[in-house]
């Protein structure tokens, strides 16, 4: 008994009851992973398949997976952006890249990527907040940007003005084969986990520039430390002078010296 049959046999005695076997489930979650567009999310095949859990949606996506890998299938199930989507296996890369060499895909200028970094490192953030990031105005970028699909508006600052805030959206999670925000790419990952990534280029730039903006970040924590403790120096200047009862609050003269 392979080892897929005997995850179905153990699954037809647990649990509620189900409208269709495991082995059937797992070929209408083939198939509807084949006909989508856009990752699937657990919760919706759950609504999909009745008596079924989000445990058991995962293993048979582990099932199908396993199949795949046995018979040497050019496909495997991926989990990106909070769904699953049927996608082809990194190894056949160079050959996918071929034939889609003239594709209509999305290209990311260096300005672009910049800025995209930047919305992915800092989100919720300002285009004000940008701009003074980069150096320059950032208009233009952010109105590609979300003619593309990478960013979106998430809502305003309180600030003066009430400006708009930005973030990134599903479609840039799916564009760059993330998971979720917390596994945005750092360059010394990028080999092994976009190893023959179909946008490799744009992930590798994309980690370069959120570790510079990551540097930057613990660079001003530095500075702000240094500041915090230059002022408890000054501290030691301070001279209390206390009223002849004792029992008043104590005034205090700081030494502005800096």
């Amino acid at each position: 008994m392979s080892d897929v049959e005997e995850r179905d046999a153990v699954a037809k005695d647990d649990g509620p009851e189900r409208d269709v076997e495991p082995a059937r489930a797992r070929a209408i979650v083939e198939a509807i992973l084949m006909s989508a567009a856009d990752p699937i999310t657990p919760g919706r095949l759950v609504n999909l398949l009745a008596g079924y859990n989000g445990r058991d949606i995962r293993e048979l996506i582990d099932a199908l997976n396993a199949q795949y890998e046995d018979a040497g299938h050019g496909v495997e199930v991926v989990e990106v952006a909070g769904g699953f989507q049927l996608a082809s296996r990194q190894e056949f890369g160079p050959w996918l890249r071929k034939y889609h060499k003239t594709s209509n895909q999305i290209r990311l200028s260096q300005a672009g990527l910049e800025a995209l970094a930047i919305v992915a490192f800092k989100q919720p953030v300002t285009r004000i907040e940008i701009d003074q990031i980069r150096g320059v105005n950032s208009g233009g970028v952010l109105h590609t940007l979300m003619e593309v699909d990478m960013v979106r508006i998430v809502g305003r600052s309180e600030g003066i003005g009430k400006p708009m805030l930005f973030g990134t959206t599903r479609e840039f999670l799916v564009h760059f084969g993330l998971k979720g925000l917390s596994d945005l790419p750092k360059p010394k990952e990028l080999d092994e986990l976009l190893a023959e990534g179909q946008h490799k280029a744009e992930a590798r730039q994309l980690a370069l520039e959120l570790d510079q903006l990551q540097k930057q970040a613990a660079e001003e924590g530095d500075d702000d430390a240094q500041d915090a403790q230059d002022e408890d120096g000054d501290g030691d200047d301070v001279e209390e002078k206390s009223d002849d009862d004792g029992d008043e609050e104590q005034d205090v003269e700081v030494d502005d010296r800096s």
